[in-house]
């Protein structure tokens, strides 16, 4: 009965669902923050890791501007103040450069990943559908 039932199934549903390249997904992510995942049809995901992203490359430029602006003001004022200012901007600087780059791979796994999964639920519906038919016409319903 169940080898009847998988002879019946219909194989053409599952080629109609939409299908997305899980590298160019990953490639696009790592070209333009969001991008592959507006590729996957993801909108609202793609808007929040552009922001992520964009938020913290502008927080380092901030803090790298800083910390140029503290060296300047230690060379002409020669106040150990500034001296400190300007290793404290310089250290979260170099913090917020490693966080943008595990935004950017997280961004470019989370596209790959959705990319592969694309289409997943219609596919497992036309695969309950398909099968739900042919069970019903394995045992004469």
């Amino acid at each position: 009965m169940t080898a009847a039932a998988l002879l019946f199934a219909d194989s053409t549903s599952v080629t109609a669902i939409p299908r997305r390249n899980p590298t160019g997904a990953l490639l696009r992510s790592a070209a333009v923050p969001g991008w592959g995942q507006f590729y996957n049809e993801e909108p609202l995901k793609g808007l929040a890791y552009g922001a992520l992203q964009a938020g913290l490359l502008g927080w380092t430029l901030y803090e790298n501007h800083q910390a140029i602006h503290s060296r300047e003001m230690f060379e002409l004022t020669g106040d150990p103040d500034w001296d400190e200012a300007g290793d404290d901007h310089r250290d979260q600087c170099r913090s917020l450069v490693w966080y943008t780059a595990g935004a950017w791979v997280v961004s470019m796994l989370d596209a790959y990943v959705d990319a592969w999964l694309f289409g997943f639920d219609a596919e497992n519906r036309a695969f309950d559908r398909d099968a739900g038919l042919a069970l019903m016409v394995g045992i004469g319903i």
